[in-house]
């Protein structure tokens, strides 16, 4: 996801930010079918339209949370992320098997370009540009990044493969879905968890029906 959404996912329960960002394989599979000549089967377009119902029983729960879609910027900023990040699937799968580029060479000049497009930030933020609170280092800080890498260089190494479909991958990629919704439940005591449930498991349907497909 472009590092811009995370500020929506700051200011949303994780609970149903994680689920809005679960849609990004639908916004992936039609621009793989617009710009990528890719072809989905019976399934996978039962699956985008379970995906996109649940993405409404979603909205209607989170407005019960008090989060409503249509009013509340943090959610217009989440779904923006999203649909870069799914335009941002269709130029990886471009570079990676159009282009012939290695999943270690994206990732490199991937790494290069989100340096320099945040070292300017980074500068900003340590001379206090702006109101901001104190930074406490933790070596999770560490773990985290090395994660980041690892599941990167796999999911580019994924799309590098001939007979992969970037709409497939990108379903896959969004099965960290339960894992966050249960974690803003159980670790967070997020509100509302009985009615969102419904919709997540509507997303992980449409999800593995674009899988199966």
């Amino acid at each position: 996801m472009p590092r811009g959404g995370l500020f929506a996912v700051k200011h949303l329960p994780v609970s149903l930010a994680s689920p809005i960002r679960a849609t990004g394989p639908v916004w992936t599979l039609f621009g793989a079918l617009l710009l990528l000549g890719e072809r989905p089967s019976g399934l996978e377009l039962l699956g985008v339209a379970i995906t996109l119902a649940s993405f409404v029983g979603l909205a209607l729960a989170g407005a019960r949370g008090g989060v409503q879609f249509h009013r509340d910027k943090w959610v217009g900023w989440l779904v923006a992320g999203t649909l870069l990040g799914a335009t941002s699937g269709l130029y990886d799968r471009f570079l990676l098997h159009r282009q012939g580029f290695s999943a270690a060479t994206v990732q490199a000049w991937f790494a290069i370009y989100l340096a320099a497009i945040f070292l300017p930030l980074a500068l900003a933020w340590k001379f206090r540009l702006w109101t901001r609170n104190e930074f406490h280092w933790r070596w999770s800080i560490l773990v985290i990044s090395f994660g980041l890498l690892v599941a990167d260089f796999l999911y580019f190494d994924a799309l590098r493969h001939p007979d992969a479909l970037v709409s497939l991958v990108a379903s896959l990629r969004r099965g960290s879905t339960l894992v966050a919704f249960a974690g803003g439940i159980w670790l967070y005591g997020e509100v509302n968890g009985r009615q969102k449930l419904p919709a997540v498991l509507g997303l992980l349907a449409g999800i593995a029906l674009t899988l199966l497909g």
